[in-house]
């Protein structure tokens, strides 16, 4: 199983979120070759959108086969008094995945690996599939997490996306178990993936900037079959 998940990081607005939606969905739906693959599983698509999008998102696409929706992040907390806190029995039922452990809230929100092993117990309590971001091989690995996805800070929003031969070795010195999928996320578009996807090593991408457009990430899903 191949996977695309696409991170909207704080990025949308309810009308660009409906608009979106439309557009993606009617592109896929016209599309044999792609709606046939995502009903056949060769690949699975996994949309985080910001968190007051996640119902609409669970409405509108949540019925669309190898379509799923994920969190962007949950809370180590379990349900109780910390307001502001999205917790992981609260999105139970809505997501199937979360991203855990992103750069981005390792560096603006200082999540600490204490936060992080936090998030992955409560998702694994919940039933929730995690999509565990890596920096480097200094970023713990837990057992039992559902993917792996490196990140290198320095691909991140920059336009330069990591070398390919730098992908692999990183991966080979995570250490990663053959049976956890593992993705690259790091200014990833239609244009560079395959050289990825050629190798057979990586098995799918998490995508911010690109993701924004529904053509883009399109366009993005059609190279998956390639």
């Amino acid at each position: 199983m191949k996977y695309l998940i696409a991170n909207w990081k704080a990025q949308m607005t309810l009308p660009l979120v409906i608009t979106w939606v439309n557009e993606f969905r009617s592109l896929v739906e016209k599309d044999e070759q792609v709606s046939s693959a995502l009903a056949d599983k060769v690949f699975k698509i996994i949309i985080c959108p910001p968190s007051p999008f996640t119902l609409y998102l669970k409405k509108h696409l949540g019925d669309a086969p190898g379509i799923a929706i994920g969190s962007q992040s949950l809370s180590p907390k379990e349900n109780g008094k910390y307001t502001g806190e999205v917790t992981a029995e609260a999105l139970s039922g809505v997501v199937d995945y979360s991203i855990i452990g992103h750069s981005e809230r390792r560096s603006h929100f200082k999540e600490s690996e204490e936060v992080i092993k936090g998030q992955i117990d409560r998702a694994q309590e919940n039933g929730i599939k995690q999509i565990l971001c890596v920096r480097n091989q200094q970023d713990k690995l837990y057992e039992g997490v559902s993917m792996v996805a490196y990140e290198p800070t320095g691909a991140i929003g920059t336009g330069a996306n990591a070398a390919v031969v730098d992908v692999l070795d990183m991966k080979k010195q995570l250490s990663i178990p053959t049976n956890i999928p593992f993705l690259y996320g790091g200014s990833v578009y239609a244009e560079n993936m395959t050289e990825y996807l050629d190798t057979g090593e990586v098995d799918g991408f998490l995508v911010g900037t690109a993701s924004l457009s529904a053509e883009k990430f399109f366009a993005m899903a059609y190279k998956m079959l390639e």
